[in-house]
């Protein structure tokens, strides 16, 4: 197969300005952007990592490109999608701040590379994108967690997030949709 990162684009232009009307976030240390082709290496990375098992089975190159373009897709479609989260320019990781197949709100997931854990990068770029998605006004925001990925549990906690039930396996966190968590944002 070939990769799709590895041919021609002759709409880069295009493509280029799409991205430039799309959010950019940033923290005291992270960049949090719009998705670029060359970030698909680290993603295809990473969902093919042991840890990538807490995103759910993919099992070939194909179906992790579907996911990223799934994830990157999201921005045409419904304002909302994955961002890509820079340090020093250089991807680090993602966060997913939408919905997908499946999701009964919008959603917030964050993968980060294991080189970059213990940092505070998740945090930083997941409490980023809370307050990104709180500013636009959804009606509800979670994330769905693998009951066996602690290190995720302790993180949405951490965030303001509380378990609210399960889906499909996964423990559901909601957040407050106000800063404060007072208790009507969990209604």
């Amino acid at each position: 197969m070939i990769s799709p990162v590895t041919l021609p684009c002759p709409g880069a232009p295009i493509a280029e300005s799409a991205r430039g009307a799309l959010p950019v976030l940033q923290t005291a240390r992270l960049t949090l952007r719009a998705p670029e082709l060359a970030d698909y290496e680290l993603f295809s990375r990473l969902f093919s990592s042991p840890s990538g098992k807490f995103m759910g089975e993919v099992p070939d190159e194909a179906a992790i490109w579907a996911q990223f373009t799934n994830y990157t897709a999201g921005w045409l479609l419904r304002g909302d999608g994955m961002f890509t989260v820079t340090h020093d320019g250089a991807p680090v990781g993602f966060v997913f701040a939408g919905v997908e197949i499946g999701d009964q709100a919008i959603e917030l997931g964050f993968f980060i590379a294991p080189e970059h854990h213990r940092k505070g990068f998740a945090f930083e770029a997941a409490n980023a994108a809370l307050i990104h998605l709180r500013s636009i006004g959804p009606d509800q925001i979670v994330s769905y967690v693998s009951p066996k990925n602690a290190a995720s549990q302790a993180l949405v906690t951490k965030l303001g997030g509380v378990q609210t039930g399960t889906l499909e396996g996964a423990l559901v966190y909601s957040y407050p949709l106000d800063a404060d968590g007072g208790p009507e944002a969990y209604a």
